[in-house]
Formats: structure tokens, C-alpha cells, sequence
């Protein structure tokens, strides 16, 4: 290749300096710092959709349970006359009908596993495996927290119940009151959830325990206490009641129940001798560890797993709680089914009794 003349390589570099001054004077001066945040600010409005009439509609967050979900909203409709007590006589008359939230969420879970991870001490593993599949909430009754009394989830013969509590007064740690409420059916669906408002200053939420936090009680999330009190008393009458330490549940409630219809899954025999510590009362966590394979209690809890568990451990030794019972209070007369409006076999043997001697007297 042959070299380049200094005179033809000047001539060249004098060329590439004029083309380039020619693209630099074609291209738009940069833009100022106002010139681009007037631009943002018009790509936001373009975003923002308009109704019908030409008013923009705002979308605002509701955070009643910690999570922000947008909701558009619309013009709110002229406030109706009516008080609220009259709205209240004119529901129909069921559990809870008078304070349904609709500012609900599903319900937050930790992050426990139903999964058997060790066979069942007590059990076989298709019965822990039976057991545990309740600890799942059902797509068919989905968990809404808050929502009172389940839409559709029915009660039946079994409920698990487990309460949430809040320190009070000057030394909370001793002093509790009443913060949440939840009622799981034998099949383990939510039927009943609803957070309480606390009449006192609570001055310990407890909230990486029990899983309440200020917003659960304010006055239009929560329910008054008279409200819970009558709820739980209805969903009570004629049922078996599963809990763990429920009396304490039952004082907070300030309820009470037959003891013949109450299954303690911290009073069961075959539970207490696997205590952490021989003759003391087992932990709800440890027994689900131990006897379902699971682990419940992971971060803040949650009354509904808590009465899920709970469940799932009375399902596990059904048979042996019913033998239990009937050896301390005897065998009972089907008094559940009476409570309930159906005469029980034990009542239909003492009416055919009573007709005989009857009969006999007059003869």
C-alpha cells in the first residue's frame, strides 16, 4: 500500500470537520430541566382517562388490611334521609346482617405449610394426611377477613374457635382484651371473622404475636363487642365447641358452655403426655408439629389458622375425645340435635315410657 501525502491527508481532515459542524447544527438543542418535567407532567395527563361528561375520575387506595388495592370511584350518591338505627330495623334479622364490612381483603396467612413432614405420633399418616388437607382454605369458602359472618360457609355440628388479644391498661402484659374472633366449621371453612373494638386504651397491640395493628380497630373496621357477644352466642347454642385453652376464649367472650359439649385439645390425655414438658399444658404449635407435621404460628398469627389447627387436631383423635368425655360426664342423649329443634333418641324413649304408664293408670 502506497503512503499518504501530509497535503491529500489535511485536505480530508478539513472535510470531515466541515461534515461534522453541518450534523451538529442540524440536531435540536438540548432541552432544560422544565422543558422535561412539563413533559412528564402532560404524559400523566394523558394517562388519565375522563367520564362521559368530561370529569376525570381519581382512584384512591384502600389500606384497611395493610395491602393498597386501587379502586376508581365515582360521584358518592346524595346522603339518604334515613338514620342509621332505622336502616338497622328495616335488615332482615341474621348474624351480624347490621354491620357487614365490604371494605375487606382476603385474609393475609403465614406462611405455614400444610404439608406432613413426619408421621403422626399418635395416628396413622393417611389420618394425619385427612386431617391436615382442612388446614387449606377452600376456593369454594375463601378466608375474608373481617367479613363477619361467612356468606357461605355453613356452621355445622363441629366449630373450632380462637381469639386474638391486645394488653390493656398499665401493665399489658397481664391486662387483655378482646381484639379478634374466629370460628372455623369441622371442614375447616371460615364461618365466622371479625375484628372487636376495644373500649379501653390498649397500650400493647402485640402485634408480632397476636397480628393486630391500630387501623384493625378503628371504629368503622371493627365491630362493638355487644355485636361479636351475640353472634358467637347464636353460633354456640347446640353445637360441639373445639378450641385450645377455649375457656379463656369463652371468658374474653364472656360466654359460657356446657362442659359436656367442649373438646380442650390442651385437656386431651394422649396430647398432654407429649408435652414439651411432662404434666404441663401442650403448646398449640408444638402439637401441630408433632402430631400434624406442621408449622402454624410463623410471624404474626392468625385466628383462623390457629382454629384450623385446632380442628385438625380434635379430627385426628375424634374417637378417642368422644371416649373421654363419655366416661367423665356419661353417655349423652343426642341434647345437641335438641337444641337444635330435633328430638333426640333418648327424649323419644321417655315419651314412649311416660304413655305406658299413663295407660296403665287409666286401665
Amino acid at each position: 500500500m502506497a503512503p499518504i501525502e501530509l497535503s491529500e491527508l489535511s485536505s480530508n481532515w478539513k472535510r470531515l470537520q466541515k461534515r461534522l459542524q453541518a450534523t451538529a447544527a442540524s440536531k435540536p438543542p438540548p432541552s432544560s430541566p422544565a422543558d422535561d418535567a412539563k413533559e412528564k407532567q402532560d404524559s400523566l395527563k394523558r394517562k388519565r382517562s375522563t367520564k362521559s361528561n368530561g370529569t376525570p375520575s381519581h382512584t384512591s387506595s384502600k389500606t384497611v388490611n395493610g395491602s393498597t388495592g386501587k379502586t376508581q370511584t365515582q360521584t358518592p350518591p346524595p346522603k339518604h334521609p334515613q338514620s342509621r338505627k332505622r336502616q338497622k330495623m328495616e335488615e332482615p334479622h341474621s348474624i351480624g346482617a347490621s354491620a357487614k364490612r365490604h371494605d375487606v381483603k382476603t385474609l393475609s396467612r403465614s406462611i405455614s405449610m400444610p404439608n406432613l413432614k413426619q408421621p403422626s405420633i399418635l395416628s396413622s399418616s393417611k389420618a394425619a394426611a385427612e386431617s391436615i388437607s382442612i388446614l387449606t382454605p377452600s376456593p369454594h369458602h375463601p378466608d375474608i377477613e373481617n367479613e363477619g359472618i361467612s356468606s357461605t360457609a355453613l356452621p355445622g355440628k363441629y366449630i373450632a374457635l380462637d381469639c386474638e388479644m391486645v394488653g390493656t391498661g398499665p401493665e399489658p402484659d397481664r391486662d387483655s382484651a378482646l381484639a379478634r374472633v374466629s370460628v372455623v366449621n369441622y371442614h375447616g371453612h371460615q364461618v365466622y371473622d371479625s375484628y372487636v373494638r376495644v373500649k379501653v386504651p390498649v397500650t400493647d397491640y402485640r402485634t408480632a404475636v397476636s397480628g393486630i395493628e391500630p387501623r384493625h380497630l378503628r371504629p368503622d373496621i371493627a365491630r362493638p363487642f355487644k355485636e361479636v357477644h351475640d353472634d358467637l352466642k347464636i353460633l354456640l347454642e347446640g353445637r360441639i365447641l373445639v378450641g385450645h385453652a377455649v375457656k379463656n376464649d369463652l371468658d374474653a367472650l364472656l360466654l359460657k358452655h356446657d362442659k359436656r359439649f367442649i373438646r380442650d385439645t390442651s385437656k386431651y390425655s394422649k396430647f398432654r403426655e407429649i408435652a414439651m414438658i411432662p404434666g404441663r399444658t401442650p403448646g398449640l404449635k408444638h402439637l401441630a408439629e408433632k402430631l400434624l407435621g406442621v408449622e402454624i404460628q410463623i410471624g404474626s398469627h392468625s385466628s383462623v389458622e390457629d382454629a384450623r389447627a385446632t380442628m385438625a387436631l380434635f379430627r385426628l383423635e375424634k374417637e378417642g375425645f368422644e371416649v373421654e368425655v363419655a366416661k367423665m360426664y356419661g353417655h349423652m342423649r343426642q341434647e345437641v340435635a335438641k337444641e337444635e329443634g330435633v328430638v333426640g333418641e333418648g327424649d323419644t324413649a321417655k315419651k314412649s315410657k311416660n304413655k305406658k304408664k299413663k295407660k296403665k293408670k287409666k286401665n
